[in-house]
């Protein structure tokens, strides 16, 4: 049931309350407290109390979505400090790898596949009798397949 306006422009705390929605302590706390404008009667001005009401209202709801921010920047703080403690833990159990070891062993190994690669063509012509000319073309075979998975074509 829609409350009327009271006549006059001052009205009593519970006038105001069935305006607003709010019990009358509820209106006395807001006036106690200075959200609501009253008079020294603690009666109330109808149009600048549910100005001020309105306005109460929307501060705490900024503050509810500020809080909301806040909540979710926790949760993924505690994320990354969950992810940041997993990784701990795995590095500790020798799950983990480090990736410069990984690359410099990695690239040991290439380089020794590179040497035995390229010393295919001398020892390949030395047990078949190649000339220089086959070996050079079966060196040059070599080196071009070598380029071919370099350029990743």
């Amino acid at each position: 049931m829609a409350a009327r306006a009271p006549e006059g422009d001052l009205v009593t705390a519970g006038e105001l309350g069935d305006w607003l929605g709010l019990t009358a302590n509820r209106v006395h706390a807001l006036g106690r407290d200075g959200v609501l404008p009253r008079s020294p009667e603690k009666r109330y001005p109808l149009r600048a109390s549910v100005a001020a009401y309105c306005d109460h209202a929307r501060s705490l709801a900024k503050g509810k979505a500020a809080d909301n921010a806040l909540a979710e920047e926790k949760v993924r703080l505690a994320r990354e400090q969950a992810d940041k403690i997993a990784l701990q833990n795995a590095a500790a159990r020798g799950e983990l790898l480090d990736s410069r070891e990984v690359a410099n062993e990695w690239r040991s190994v290439v380089v020794d596949l590179r040497a035995a690669i390229l010393a295919v063509p001398s020892r390949v012509a030395s047990r078949l009798g190649f000339d220089r000319k086959e070996t050079a073309a079966l060196d040059s075979e070599i080196r071009d397949a070598m380029e071919a998975i370099a350029d990743d074509r």
